[in-house]
């Protein structure tokens, strides 16, 4: 069995419990660790040990000197170190820390999944721009110790993913064995030829061009999930990173390619049968939700007041399971690309109304008081009829839901700048800033004592991300545990 060989991570932070966090989950792996409380200390390490470190995980908000003042160290003195940023919400000066030279930040809510995500991230990365350094000192050695280049191309050649170099004008330079299996090069016709010629892909051609041009890692670009192309028949994730040279200016991209083929056929199975399945069940449970109706509403005859009851749980359990085959084929939809069906000027001050309306029932079943705002001279959108209203109900929906009787759902239309802003603000229970960034997940619930008793799929909010996402249009989240959530979405006039 390949065993991949730890790191040595630093970690620099002030907060004992996120600290002893992140030690315990690079402990696991076999990384290997250690920490320092401030800037000081962790200079004083770097210095008197400066190859005990592979990477920083550094805090942006660290008492004195801050976090930005050691990414600026480093970076000057060329220290052959990968850092990774932590920030309570990865905002401005997170950015501003990646620009500085570092590689990425985690937000200090992580779960595990999440931290293992990024930092499996940055460890590849690192590993690869190592061997990447390698590879260009053995080059520049190789009239003097010939021998030592066919070490290094051992060891180019035992990378288990595609690697291929190109230089400056996107001209291939180097590649692996596993990138000739796979793309079908050849040192006498690929070396110095264009990448996209072998490589057919408009997508990898600006990733490369990017690292050529940004000069910099496309960390800040690929942020979330690594990026996959397709590549005729075959399905790769590829993280790209720029190659510089001893001055420190860009002369090339180097490429990593993970075959990701079979999985994402296997995904699209299961998706496919998902979808299968969920338009077998609409039809029947439709027909039941009708059938129980009709008992539970009296028009088959007389009730007991326990047999109504039962009734009444059975045709809200048949409800949430019709709105869980709804949500699954919208989402599946929007996954396919087609959550626009057509793009048609649209006037949202009939469609929110109208969509209120809709919504009103579910309110007053739950006593939950609506109402709306709209401001005049709201101009028209280009957009999906249905794709507007999709997105008015998950959200007014949601609202209800978390809110509790004698609460209040405010939804307001207006311009803001160049674009049309909705807000649906509540008064419900409250998103702790802890889930505010998963949220918008697929089948991702907040689980909490208040929240057990709500029922949904966990793909409401996923569904007004891709509506947005398909629209050029935006959301973001302002909420308040016990005191209320507002979802702020901007559309796009033009």
């Amino acid at each position: 069995m390949l065993i991949k060989p730890s790191t040595n991570v630093l970690v620099v932070e002030n907060d004992i419990t996120i600290m002893q966090r992140c030690r315990e989950l690079l402990l696991q792996e076999g990384h290997g660790v250690r920490m320092a409380e401030s800037v000081e200390e962790a200079l004083d390490i770097i210095q008197k040990q400066p190859g005990d470190v592979d990477i920083i995980l550094l805090s942006l908000e660290l008492p004195g000197w801050g976090g930005m003042s050691l990414i600026n160290i480093i970076q000057k003195s060329r220290h052959e170190v990968l850092i990774v940023t932590m920030s309570t919400n990865c905002g401005e000066e997170a950015i501003e820390a990646i620009h500085a030279g570092a590689y990425d930040c985690i937000r200090k809510s992580f779960t595990k999944d999440r931290f293992w995500i990024k930092m499996n991230r940055a460890i590849d990365a690192f590993r690869l721009n190592r061997q990447v350094r390698i590879l260009r000192r053995q080059r520049q050695a190789t009239l003097r110790e010939p021998c030592r280049e066919e070490n290094l191309l051992a060891i180019f050649n035992s990378f288990a993913d595609a690697l291929v170099i190109t230089d400056w004008k996107t001209d291939i330079v180097l590649f692996n064995e596993n990138a000739a299996s796979l793309f079908g090069l050849t040192e006498k016709k690929s070396i110095g030829h264009p990448v996209s010629e072998w490589i057919e892909s408009d997508e990898l051609l600006s990733f490369i061009m990017r690292a050529i041009e940004s000069d910099s890692s496309l960390a800040p670009l690929m942020a979330g999930e690594e990026p996959v192309v397709k590549v005729q028949e075959k399905v790769l994730r590829v993280h790209v990173d720029p190659v510089k040279n001893g001055t420190g200016s860009v002369i090339g991209a180097v490429s990593l390619f993970h075959d990701v083929t079979k999985v994402s056929a296997m995904d699209k199975l299961r998706a496919d049968f998902l979808s299968m399945v969920s338009h077998e069940l609409k039809a029947p449970l439709s027909a039941l939700l009708m059938q129980v109706s009709v008992i539970h509403d009296g028009l088959a005859g007389d009730l007991t007041a326990k047999q109504t009851s039962l009734l009444g749980k059975a045709k809200e359990k048949t409800k949430g399971m019709i709105t869980l085959v709804n949500d699954i084929l919208d989402y599946r939809r929007i996954e396919e690309g087609k959550s626009i069906q057509k793009i048609e000027s649209l006037d949202l001050t009939e469609i929110l109304p109208r969509t209120v309306e809709l919504m009103l029932l579910s309110a007053e079943e739950k006593g939950v008081n609506i109402e709306f705002e709209i401001e005049e001279d709201i101009p028209m959108f280009s957009g999906d009829s249905g794709g507007m209203q999709a997105l008015f109900v998950n959200l007014i929906s949601n609202a209800i839901k978390y809110t509790p009787n004698g609460g209040n759902v405010r939804v307001t239309l207006n311009k803001a700048g160049k674009d049309i802003e909705i807000k649906v603000a509540d008064t419900g229970i409250g998103i702790p800033p802890e889930d505010i960034d998963r949220v918008f997940e697929r089948f991702y619930r907040i689980k909490t004592e208040q929240t057990r008793r709500v029922t949904g799929s966990g793909l409401g909010l996923s569904i007004v991300k891709g509506i947005l996402d398909a629209h050029n249009g935006s959301v973001r989240v302002e909420s308040e545990v016990g005191k209320g959530t507002t979802f702020i979405v901007s559309l796009p006039v033009s």
